[in-house]
């Protein structure tokens, strides 16, 4: 299944949960709210971006976070962030302790579902990806690789848990998929898990 027929899928499942609700629905968290999320992220494949121009492993790394979600009326937000993925380079083509390090910024739909302590989130939209690493060039030397931007997409969702007035403990998982374009190569395409915990305060 192609990385849209999967966003697809969830969404469906998204409309599916959102439909099968039932008892009241709580706004979100105050006029807006600040979360700091950090965990960490697993390749489903390695990168892979033609034959024999990505040679080599990808591993799990750490994962970081933080943005602001401005709500709608009702369950909805828009939520603002920037975050940074931080994957194992592993390989001919990569130098010692080399790390594939995305930075980039979110743009995406919050839904908070419920008016309890335990309340269900769905959460999905753009991530742009700018890719940096260390890669061995001819005879061995270490040279400095940076992608020329590149964009993709996470949904995901989780628990809010309350353990104060305006303050929630929010484990989760996303999905995400992309494309980075990288001088001289061919796109690199990536396909990952990231599991976190984040912290929510409402203002």
């Amino acid at each position: 299944m192609r990385p849209f027929g999967r966003l697809s899928v969830l969404s469906m499942a998204a409309l599916v949960l959102l439909g099968s609700g039932s008892g009241p629905v709580m706004a979100q968290e105050g006029a807006f709210a600040f979360e700091a999320r950090g965990g960490r992220v697993f390749p489903i494949r390695s990168f892979r971006g033609g034959e024999g121009e990505w040679a080599g492993k990808t591993g799990a790394g750490a994962s970081f976070g933080m943005g602001f979600t401005f709500p709608f009326p009702g369950p909805f937000g828009i939520f603002l962030g920037f975050g940074q993925r931080r994957f194992g380079c592993r390989g001919a083509i990569c130098a010692d302790r080399a790390e594939w390090v995305s930075t980039g910024f979110d743009v995406a739909l919050r839904l908070v579902l419920g008016d309890r302590r335990m309340r269900p989130w769905l959460k999905g939209g753009f991530h742009s990806h700018r890719f940096e690493v260390t890669l061995l060039g001819e005879g061995g030397v270490p040279i400095e690789t940076h992608s020329e931007g590149g964009s993709g997409f996470e949904i995901g969702g989780g628990l809010l848990i309350a353990i104060a007035e305006r303050m929630s403990l929010s484990p989760g998982i996303h999905y995400g998929f992309g494309e980075v374009p990288f001088p001289g190569r061919r796109a690199l395409r990536l396909e990952y898990v990231v599991a976190d915990l984040g912290l929510v305060l409402g203002f």
